[in-house]
């Protein structure tokens, strides 16, 4: 990694910081608009004898209630779209500005269009679906729990206390709307990560004549997936195709999965190649599990540094043993098309 992209990684990590928080906003005001969602559902169940409904009744109460559901997810869908935009402009704004800090006055950063930003926020497939396709879906999804819910405990013969229980929660399970707000946390997250990704790679590809392409940094801990321990470090050009030392597939690079918290970040050119006379930064730091380390450790590099317990926690013992023993490298947790192999696998291939 030149010195410039290393001194560029922790600016850019940190940004990841900025990101998060906004992210967390986000979650906060969806999370409130489900909340009263789910008191409003509760005062409807609470108001009727539901065990003296019949099917005639039932099923015009579900769709009613659906009708009360969709637009709800209609309002948090259209706040995790404005979230999308800032994180995008707050992205942009980030990179842009850690170009020119770093090349100084020398070289003038240039920005995505407005038409590609103002795509961005409304457009952007988050795994092959618009964000809008995704709370619709999720609308979907709240509305069938709920509906099987009071079905459920009406065939049962249940309380309206008990049937509530059902949907806000309780007993030792779960409700309707507590499975919701998991999954809500989930988009949302992925969305903002999805948005900042190609808002970054675009800003990227404008700034070509500084930039040659991507290095992922996956983060440092035990937490971490397979895919993104694998993919750590992995170098591709601005088109996507791997770099030297690079044997796995682009597959659209970060996200690479739910929750996931990878980012990419920036090889560029020395000051050397870009005819620049000036000394070249010194490397910067990526934080870790164990503290921050410097910007160019790899995550082998960390596993190495922190040792037998800390490998099995986070690969499985069986799949630990087999990168001791040498017989795998981290990449080779994944097959050529960068999809996971099984222990099962690993081991009747490698072991």
């Amino acid at each position: 990694m030149a010195d410039v992209s290393a001194a560029l990684v922790d600016e850019l990590l940190a940004s990841q910081l900025d990101l998060l928080r906004l992210e967390a906003g986000v979650r906060a005001r969806v999370i409130t608009m489900l909340n009263r969602l789910e008191r409003e559902l509760i005062a409807r169940l609470a108001t009727e004898n539901l065990t003296a409904f019949n099917k005639a009744r039932i099923n015009s109460l579900i769709a009613q209630i659906s009708e009360v559901i969709d637009s709800y997810y209609l309002r948090v869908s259209g706040e995790a779209q404005a979230g999308m935009g800032a994180a995008a402009r707050a992205q942009v704004n980030q990179i842009i500005e850690s170009l020119s800090d770093h090349f100084i006055a020398n070289i003038s950063a240039s920005l995505p269009s407005t038409t590609f930003m103002e795509r961005l926020s409304t457009n952007a497939l988050i795994f092959g679906a618009p964000s809008a396709d995704w709370w619709e879906r999720q609308a979907q999804d709240t509305a069938f729990r709920f509906a099987n819910a009071v079905r459920q405990g009406i065939i049962q013969g249940e309380t309206n206390e008990n049937i509530v229980a059902r949907v806000a929660g309780g007993r030792g399970y779960p409700g309707v709307m507590d499975i919701s707000r998991t999954h809500a946390r989930g988009l949302v997250h992925t969305s903002i990560q999805e948005v900042a990704a190609e808002a970054r790679m675009e800003t990227f590809r404008k700034n070509s004549d500084i930039i040659t392409g991507i290095r992922q940094v996956s983060t440092l801990d035990s937490h971490t997936t397979e895919i993104c321990i694998a993919y750590d470090g992995a170098e591709f050009d601005l088109d996507g195709e791997p770099l030297e030392g690079t044997d796995l597939p682009y597959n659209g690079g970060v996200p690479r999965h739910w929750g996931c918290r990878s980012v990419e970040v920036p090889i560029t050119k020395t000051f050397r190649e870009l005819g620049i006379d000036i000394p070249e930064p010194g490397g910067g730091e990526r934080a870790s599990a164990d503290g921050p380390v410097k910007a160019s450790t790899t995550f082998e590099q960390f596993l190495e540094r922190m040792g037998k317990d800390f490998q099995d926690e986070t690969l499985g013992p069986g799949r630990a043993q087999l990168w001791r023993d040498d017989k795998i490298t981290l990449s080779q947790l994944l097959d050529l098309h960068g999809n996971p192999l099984s222990l099962e696998e690993l081991e009747a291939k490698y072991g």
